[in-house]
C-alpha cells in the first residue's frame, strides 16, 4: 500500500490529511476543495493493469483507432506491466517483434532502421479541468517518457521527458509542457502552438519526482516537487488556448527523431534501465474557487530595461519598438554579455526566466543563440539557450547553497553572427507548497 505523502509532512494538523484523504501535493490543506476523480486516477497496485480504466495499445492487435507509436518505435503491449506497486513501461531493442509494414507521418517505417518497441496506455474515461499529478522516474535511454492528454481540438502535454541524449545533455533536464492544435480547419492543425520550456536542476531519469499541472477554464499552472514553475492565462495565449474539451489520459514512451536520429539508435542504448516507472497517476477536480495566476515578486531590477542599463553591467543597446512588453528591450550583438548581482537567501529554490528573440535566425543556415543563466549559488553555473526568431519564454531553476547571499544573473550572445533581443528577465522565489 502506498504512503500518502501528506501524512509524512511535518507539523500537519489537517483533518482530511490525517484521515488519509489523498490530496494534491501542492495543496495539502485542500484550499481548492479538490476531489479525486477515481475513474482517471490509478495507484497501480496489484498484479495487472486495471483494464476497466485503461487501454493497452496493441493488445490483441487492437490500437483502438489510435496511432501505433512514433516510428521507428512501435507500441508493444507486452512492454507494459505492474511491478512493486508501480506502472512500468519498458523500451526495448526488439528485432523479433512483428512490426507494422506501414510508414509513419515522419517518413520512417516502424522497426526501421531501429527495431525499438515501447508502450502506451490511454484512459477509457475522460475529464474536463482539474489537477493532474504524477510521481515518476523517466526511462534512462533515448526515448521519451510522457504524461499527456487529448480531446477534441486540443492536446495538453504535462511533460515529455527525454531520458538520455549524450549529444544534447540539456535534454535530460528539460521539463517540457505544451499545447497541440487539433482543431479541424485550423491553420496550425497538428502543430505545437505553445510551449513552456523549463530547465530542471536534475536529470529526469535519475530519481522519482512529482510533476503537477492545474488545468482550469482560464489558466494553467505548472509544478515540480511542490514548487510553482509557471502560470499562464487564457487571455495571454489567446487563440492558442485549445484545451477546451474533455480529455483522456495518455502515459507512453516514444522515439523522438528530432532528439536522436533513428539511424543513430543502437542495441546497447536499450538495457534494463530503459523503463518509465510511474508510482501513481492522479486527477482531482475542484469544488472550490480557483485562484488564478498570482503575482510573484521579481528580484531582478529593471527587468524590462525601461531605465536603460540601470542595475546592469556589460554591453547592450537599449532599443524601442522591439520589446515584448513596455517600450524597451536590450539588444546584444555577438559576444556581448550583461549581468546583475542579486541578493538571495541560502538554501532556497528560485525560478529564473526571460523572453528572448533572435530576429535574423532562420533555423536553417543561420543559428543565433542567446543564453540565460546564473552562477555564484554554490554549484556549477546553470543556463538555458534560446534559438528562435520570435519571442519565446524559457526558465530554469536553481537552489542556493547554505552560505549563498548573492548570485549573478547573466544573459549573453555567443553567436558568430546576428543579434539577440532580451526582455522581461525575472527571478522569483519558489517555496515548497507541500510544506505549507
Amino acid at each position: 500500500m502506498k504512503l500518502n505523502p501528506l501524512l509524512v509532512l511535518p507539523c500537519l494538523s489537517i483533518s482530511t490529511a490525517m484521515a488519509g484523504e489523498i490530496l494534491p501535493y501542492t495543496d495539502p490543506g485542500n484550499d481548492g476543495g479538490w476531489k479525486l476523480n477515481e475513474k482517471v486516477s490509478d495507484e497501480f497496485e496489484g498484479d495487472a493493469l486495471d483494464m476497466e480504466k485503461w487501454l493497452n495499445l496493441g493488445l490483441d492487435g487492437n490500437y483502438h483507432g489510435e496511432w501505433k507509436g512514433r516510428a521507428p518505435s512501435q507500441f508493444n503491449p507486452a512492454n507494459v506491466s505492474l511491478r512493486d506497486g508501480k506502472l512500468v513501461i519498458a523500451s526495448r531493442w526488439d528485432p523479433g517483434f512483428e512490426f507494422s509494414d506501414s510508414k509513419f507521418n515522419n517518413g520512417f517505417h516502424y522497426g526501421k532502421p531501429a527495431p525499438v518497441t515501447t508502450g502506451s496506455i490511454i484512459s477509457r474515461h475522460k475529464f474536463k479541468y482539474g489537477y493532474m499529478e504524477m510521481r515518476c522516474k523517466a526511462a534512462d535511454g533515448p526515448v521519451s517518457s510522457s504524461f499527456w492528454s487529448t480531446g477534441p481540438g486540443g492536446e495538453i502535454d504535462v511533460f515529455e521527458h527525454f531520458g538520455a541524449n549524450p549529444e544534447k545533455p540539456h535534454s535530460e533536464k528539460r521539463f517540457h509542457t505544451s499545447f497541440h492544435d487539433w482543431r479541424k480547419g485550423s491553420q496550425t492543425f497538428g502543430k505545437r502552438i505553445w510551449t513552456n520550456d523549463h530547465m530542471l536542476d536534475f536529470r529526469v531519469a535519475d530519481d522519482f519526482h512529482i510533476y503537477g499541472l492545474e488545468w482550469a477554464e482560464d489558466f494553467l499552472k505548472i509544478f515540480v516537487d511542490g514548487r510553482l514553475v509557471n502560470c499562464v492565462t487564457k487571455d495571454e495565449l489567446g487563440d492558442k488556448w485549445v484545451a477546451t474539451s474533455e480529455q483522456k489520459i495518455w502515459i507512453d514512451c516514444e522515439t523522438f527523431d528530432w532528439e536522436i536520429k533513428p539511424s543513430a539508435l543502437k542495441e546497447s542504448d536499450f538495457d534494463e534501465n530503459v523503463e518509465f516507472i510511474v508510482d501513481y497517476c492522479r486527477i482531482w477536480q475542484r469544488e472550490g474557487e480557483a485562484s488564478g495566476c498570482e503575482e510573484r515578486e521579481n528580484l531582478v531590477s529593471n527587468e524590462s530595461f525601461e531605465k536603460g542599463m540601470d542595475s546592469w553591467s556589460g554591453a547592450a543597446e537599449i532599443v524601442s519598438g522591439k520589446s515584448r512588453a513596455g517600450d524597451s528591450s536590450a539588444l546584444l550583438k555577438k559576444d556581448a554579455r550583461i549581468e546583475q548581482t542579486i541578493k538571495v537567501r541560502p538554501n532556497t529554490t528560485y525560478m529564473l526566466s526571460a523572453w528572448v528573440a533572435s530576429p535574423a535566425e532562420n533555423q536553417a543556415n543561420v543559428w543565433i543563440a542567446g543564453r540565460l543563466g546564473a552562477n555564484g549559488f554554490g554549484k556549477d553555473e546553470s543556463s538555458t539557450t534560446f534559438i528562435f526568431p520570435y519571442y519565446q519564454e524559457k526558465s530554469l531553476q536553481i537552489k542556493t547553497g547554505q552560505d549563498t547571499e548573492t548570485i549573478s544573473v547573466f544573459f549573453e550572445n555567443k553567436s558568430k553572427n546576428g543579434s539577440v533581443i532580451v526582455d522581461q528577465i525575472t527571478l522569483t522565489e519558489a517555496p515548497d507548497l507541500s510544506a505549507k
